[in-house]
């Protein structure tokens, strides 16, 4: 019933934002390619000219989380192991975190739209929650987590459009295509490779 479909996408969302969130402030230094996106966050927030193969969303993005946490876009994000010292990073962490374990709830709803079953949107659920890749790419301040989000989101919408094909032009038919197409936007908006999940929608 209703219950256990809301109790099931609550406890696995709950999940992934635990695992995600768990010691976000470890390692307490600049990891990874953190290097490169911190210093595209740094442009933004203080607003100087760079260029970059990227498009702009995502950076965009964490350089709001960044902003509206209190970070003032003056660390150097020189190379990886730099500790962060005083610096506010953690708002641009979390900020990524968060992108990345809504992919799990994204999961499930979009299965249970395709298959109404419970098990099997609570399974896709945990996959995507446990998988230790998407775990760790959701734990540092990296394009990819906002990536996921907007793939995720866009996969979401369009089979919640499929399922309006009976009532094709109606508000709601709409509403869903309007929704996929600004998630897809979204998505290719982040990296070129989110060109695939466009590539995806488009063989459907």
């Amino acid at each position: 019933g209703p219950g256990l479909k809301y109790a099931a996408l609550l406890i696995t969302t709950l999940l992934a934002v635990a695992t995600r969130l768990f010691m976000i402030h470890q390692p307490a230094s600049i990891a990874w390619d953190e290097t490169h996106f911190g210093k595209f966050a740094n442009h933004y927030i203080l607003r100087q000219y760079y260029f970059d193969v990227h498009p702009p969303l995502a950076k965009m993005l964490i350089a709001l989380a960044g902003l509206v946490c209190g970070y003032d876009g003056r660390f150097e994000f020189k190379e990886p192991g730099i500790p962060y010292g005083e610096t506010s990073f953690l708002g641009m962490r979390i900020f990524c975190a968060l992108m990345g374990a809504a992919c799990a709830p994204l999961s499930f709803l979009t299965v249970y739209e395709m298959v109404p079953s419970v098990s099997a949107a609570t399974l896709a659920a945990l996959i995507v929650t446990c998988d230790t890749a998407l775990l760790t790419v959701s734990r540092f301040i990296l394009l990819d987590p906002i990536l996921m989000f907007f793939v995720s989101l866009s996969v979401f919408c369009y089979a919640k459009f499929d399922g309006c094909r009976t009532i094709a032009f109606s508000r709601r038919w709409w509403l869903w295509l309007a929704s996929t197409g600004l998630a897809l936007g979204c998505a290719i908006s982040c990296k070129w490779v989110g060109a695939f999940v466009v590539a995806y929608v488009g063989v459907l």
